[in-house]
Formats: C-alpha cells, sequence, structure tokens
C-alpha cells in the first residue's frame, strides 16, 4: 500500500489527517498578502474533533489576507478556507485543543457579518446565531466590527472585530473522505402536565423561586414518576438548545440548574453524576469565579446570555426540572 493510500485509510478511521498541497506561492510584503500560481508545496494539518485543520500561529494577517492563504490550500477533498465548525461539540473540543497548544493567540477563522447589521454567518453561507454556544456573552454586536475570531482572552469562545486587524488564523482543509451530515431526528414526546418540549427531552419551568437544595428536591419529589432532576444537559446541544430557548420566553428570569460545586474546590458536577468542564460551552466567560463566598451552585444567567455562572446556593432563583418521558414517534 503507498504512503498516500496509507494517509487517507488513517484519515478514515480518525487518527490522522494526510498531507495537503498548497499550490501557490505566497509572498508577504508589508503586510500585503500576494498569491501567484506555479508551485506545490506540502504542509501537514491535524485532526481535532473530526475535522482537518491548519493551525497558523506565527504569522498574522486580515481576515481577508488569511482566507486567501487558506483558500490556496487544497486537500483530496477539494480547496480549503477559513475554519469553520459544524456543532457545538466540534468547537468545545477545538477551544481545548487552542488552549493546550496556543495560549496566548487570537485566530481569525470563517465567521463574518454579510448584507446587514448581525447577520453573522459562516464562510460556507450557513447562519451562526451569537450567544451560547460559539460566542462571549458580550460580543458579536459591535459596530464595525464584522470578523469573529477565537478570543484567547474570552477562553477561545468567538468574539468580533475590525476585519482589517492582523491575526494569527486557522485554516480547514475538506477531505474526500468527509463525513457527510445527516438530519437530527428529534423524538415526539407526550409530555407530563405543564411541562413542554425542547429539543429532545420535557422540561417544567417554575413561577415561583427558591434556593437551589428547595428546587432540587422539589424536582427529585414532584416529578418521580419522570426522574425529575433540576436540569443537567447530557451534551452541549442540549444546552444551546435550553439557553436559547431562555432567550426567546423566558429572557427575564435567571435559573437555577443541576450543577454544584462539591467539594468547594471548583469541583464541579451535574446532579446526574456527569463532571461540568470549565470555559466552553456551559460558562460565562471568567466563570465560575467567587467560590471563596460560597458560591456553589449553577445559574443559568440572563445578564450573561444564559451561560452559566456561580450563585449562593441560598439565594432564591426560578428554576428548570428535566424530565425523563418515552418517545412516542419521531419526526
Amino acid at each position: 500500500m503507498s504512503d498516500a493510500d496509507t494517509s487517507t485509510r488513517q484519515w478514515m478511521n480518525g487518527r490522522a489527517c494526510p498531507t495537503v498541497a498548497v499550490g501557490w506561492q505566497v509572498r508577504y510584503d508589508k503586510d500585503v498578502l500576494e498569491l501567484t500560481g506555479g508551485s506545490q508545496t506540502a504542509t501537514r494539518c491535524q485532526e481535532v474533533a473530526g475535522g482537518c485543520y491548519y493551525i497558523e500561529k506565527e504569522r498574522t494577517l486580515s481576515w481577508t489576507e488569511a482566507r486567501k492563504h487558506c483558500q490556496a490550500m487544497s486537500g483530496d477533498g477539494g480547496p480549503g478556507d477559513l475554519a469553520m465548525f459544524p456543532s457545538c461539540d466540534a468547537f468545545n473540543l477545538f477551544t481545548g485543543h487552542l488552549g493546550f497548544n496556543a495560549p496566548v493567540s487570537t485566530f481569525w477563522i470563517g465567521a463574518h457579518i454579510e448584507f446587514g447589521i448581525n447577520n453573522w454567518r459562516w464562510v460556507s453561507g450557513l447562519p451562526l446565531a451569537t450567544g451560547v454556544p460559539f460566542w462571549a456573552y458580550r460580543q458579536g454586536h459591535d459596530s464595525n466590527q464584522n470578523c469573529a475570531a477565537m478570543d484567547n482572552t474570552t477562553f477561545y469562545q468567538l468574539s468580533d472585530f475590525p476585519c482589517e486587524e492582523p491575526k494569527n488564523y486557522v485554516c480547514q482543509v475538506p477531505l474526500a473522505s468527509k463525513r457527510h451530515a445527516t438530519k437530527e431526528k428529534v423524538p415526539k414526546l407526550i409530555c407530563p402536565h405543564n411541562s413542554i418540549q425542547v429539543g429532545s427531552y420535557c422540561y417544567w419551568f417554575s413561577d415561583t423561586t427558591k434556593s437551589w437544595f428547595e428546587a432540587e428536591d422539589f424536582c427529585r419529589n414532584n416529578f418521580n414518576k419522570n426522574a425529575g432532576e433540576l436540569f443537567s444537559p447530557s451534551t452541549c446541544d442540549e444546552f444551546t438548545k435550553m439557553a436559547h430557548h431562555l432567550e426567546v420566553a423566558e429572557r427575564d428570569r435567571d435559573h437555577w440548574v443541576g450543577a454544584s460545586d462539591v467539594s468547594g474546590y471548583q469541583e464541579w458536577f451535574w446532579v446526574s453524576g456527569y463532571p461540568v468542564p470549565e470555559g466552553t460551552p456551559f460558562w460565562a466567560t471568567s466563570e465560575p469565579d467567587d467560590h471563596f463566598s460560597s458560591n456553589y451552585c449553577g445559574l443559568m444567567s440572563q445578564d450573561k446570555r444564559f451561560y452559566m455562572e456561580d450563585e449562593s446556593c441560598s439565594r432564591n432563583h426560578y428554576y428548570i426540572c428535566k424530565l425523563h418521558v418515552t418517545e412516542a414517534s419521531e419526526v
């Protein structure tokens, strides 16, 4: 088997990215990028979160120049472009990769404003909503800042910047073995009385406030048949759907969720038993930040686009109960 065959096979098994061709000569002169045809060089991309990426940590360019450089790359699936992230999980894994490998840099990625104010889109043309899970909670709305970058000061959540600013950048190279996206199957649930379906689960939203412990007891005792618990997302996508629902339907209320610091030393767990990772996609920038004041419980905050912050468990807030029910059908 040839080296090329071996490389492609490794990618198909999710273990490595093959070397990609850069079919242009790239010349930089006083921050001006010039592309001329006629050369073939090669560079090694990195496989991260199911995608193949080239991370430029040395050179800085404007957003437009960086995109030209990325488009000059090609893999066995076609020309490259600035990086895009098809899912919350892929983005979350990539932020962790940058945190370990490029902790002091900010990187242009393939998102910009197109046609109107705050009309953010990936370079593929697909829409990109502000807020959870991609954006830092105060970002995405600044005038004359029409290009997006993964910002090291916000744990690599997206921030908007003037497109002319020079920055490092991340390219993505498509490959022939790219997995095709499948349409999400959403179960049609029969939710208990006064609860509603959001995404793939049923939830009950309180109209009165309680402390965190009172709220957790209420969810377990009043929805025992449905294994009720304070909202504890099983995936990044579930948290994203809840945040978007709250922005539309419950935008003037903070909500307790099932996250707590079990030791008082920043050891956060969901009531479902799974750990709550720091940073993206759950926490607002710089949160949790106040465990010295006994802020040991998690709150989805309206002021922070419904990212989480830490809060004193004894304070009263609205809350969300997650209910486990039987699927009726798929739509």
